[in-house]
């Protein structure tokens, strides 16, 4: 797959070290001259120097031939142009931005990011993205971790269990008799690293 990443700051780096670790074609626009030759450097990608909006620079970088185009600098704005070109002048298929101001993300504006106005087909948005995981810690105290899937239907949860909890060394079948209310199913058990 071929990626353009606009932005070279620890959030392009690591979405490039990342892509290009998948062996995927990745090239990375920031305006640092530091920035590019630190990724130029570090990762099997190819570094472009110029404002990650500009159709020339994205030319260059190859967003013609890109399968998708990435744009995560520090300027929300700058994010939303360059989805916007690439969509534009280049018709790439998929388009994801960083955008941090809440002010854009307003439900009474969700009329913005539609493919009619500015075709960005996933907003990232760190302060959601915290927001949601400090939600889903409080719904499962205790749980190390916990993904949704299916809409919200499907979740799973990681749970420590220490070794003075009344379950451990209860055979799974016996779960269920225990704890007959608990709409859950048990689909790993790690122990002793195995």
């Amino acid at each position: 797959m071929r990626v353009v990443i606009c932005g070279a700051g620890q959030v392009g780096f690591g979405i490039a070290e990342r892509l290009s670790a998948e062996e995927n074609d990745v090239s990375v626009i920031d305006t640092s001259h530091e920035l590019i030759q630190a990724i130029r450097d570090s990762l099997d990608v190819r570094g472009f120097i110029g404002h990650g909006a500009h159709p020339d620079v994205l030319a260059q970088a190859g967003v013609d031939q890109a399968d998708m185009i990435i744009a995560v600098t520090l300027y929300d704005e700058v994010n939303m142009v360059a989805c916007q070109v690439a969509h534009s002048l280049f018709n790439v298929p998929t388009k994801i931005a960083r955008i941090r101001s809440q002010s854009y993300l307003q439900p009474h504006w969700a009329d913005l990011f539609s493919s009619n106005h500015l075709p960005i087909d996933v907003i990232i948005s760190p302060e959601v993205e915290v927001g949601e995981l400090v939600l889903r810690r409080l719904e499962a105290p205790g749980a190390v971790d916990a993904v949704r899937f299916a809409d919200g239907q499907v979740v799973t949860i990681g749970i420590d269990l220490g070794e003075n909890c009344p379950v451990v060394d209860t055979p799974l079948s016996q779960l269920t008799e225990l704890f007959p209310d608990l709409q859950a199913v048990v689909v790993g058990v790690l122990r002793e690293s195995r």
